[in-house]
């Protein structure tokens, strides 16, 4: 039995090393072509373990080349991935407090529906969402980027699922000394909700930061675009870049829109470790 277990640990960390070397090597990678002179095409044949030139100027040409419309491209992603997820947050917290603590008619069943619709792939609401836009007059606008993200299945889910573990006796006893559910949710269950809020911000403002299809959809304004938008039309694939650019600068674009999620992820690193182990053990 020992034997047995010691190779299943063994196992299970060859498969984490593994992924975790490819998820550091495509980083590395990007660090090391962000500082290099590249030219318009990119193999790795081109790459050396380390930078040889030390390519700094790529940041500034980066900027440079964007005639400074990056800055906008980078506020653009920090509204997109910030305020739906404050709205979502906060929508989602209270949406899960209701279904977990409040006990009213037809809540296994709102709860049931919203497991149900989870399973529903979100490319198939895809084209319905697509035409609200039209239908709205918000293609084209900050609408369309900010007002779809600000509420989502997955957040009440997991909000209801970690609610439902914090103690009722609590909230009982606030009731009896006359809170309201409205100060009870404020001053009582969000304080203790902190390790799901940083999961749920973690996960939200990355893929909100990291997403290019439904910016790309939605908008073609250059005042609009994304970070991650503006990358793509460096290549020259539209936006009117004719011309293919150094990959080098693009990779140092894509380093600089890296950076804010990975200091969000080692700032909030303690409560997104906590947070995902909420509820695996009991007692």
């Amino acid at each position: 039995m020992r034997k047995a277990s010691g190779l299943g640990r063994a196992g299970g960390l060859s498969v984490l090393l593994f992924y975790t070397t490819l998820s550091l090597a495509s980083l590395y990678l990007m660090v090391v072509s962000s500082l290099t002179h590249l030219g318009t095409t990119f193999e790795l044949s081109d790459l050396d373990w380390y930078p040889k030139d030390w390519a700094w100027d790529n940041f500034t040409e980066f900027f440079e080349l964007t005639q400074g419309a990056a800055w906008l491209w980078l506020g653009n992603s920090a509204l997109v991935a910030t305020l739906p997820t404050a709205f979502s947050l906060v929508f989602s917290a209270m949406a899960g407090y209701a279904l977990a603590k409040i006990d009213f008619p037809g809540r296994n069943l709102i709860f049931w529906t919203i497991i149900a619709v989870m399973a529903i792939p979100g490319f198939v609401t895809l084209i319905p969402l697509y035409q609200m836009m039209f239908r709205f007059g918000w293609f084209d606008t900050y609408y369309a980027l900010l007002v779809p993200r600000m509420a989502g299945l997955a957040g009440i889910f997991l909000f209801k699922q970690y609610m439902s573990t914090l103690p009722s006796d609590l909230m009982e006893a606030a009731r009896i000394d006359g809170a309201s559910e409205w100060s009870i949710f404020w001053r009582i269950v969000m304080p203790m909700a902190q390790p799901v809020l940083a999961v749920m911000f973690l996960l939200e403002f990355v893929a909100a930061w990291g997403d290019y299809f439904w910016p790309y959809l939605v908008t073609h304004s250059r005042s609009l675009l994304t970070v991650q938008v503006g990358l793509i039309s460096l290549i020259g694939v539209d936006q009117g870049f004719v011309r293919q650019q150094d990959y080098g600068i693009i990779m140092a674009g894509a380093m600089l829109a890296s950076v804010p999620v990975i200091v969000l992820f080692l700032s909030l690193q303690k409560f997104f470790v906590k947070g995902l182990t909420i509820g695996a053990v009991k007692g």
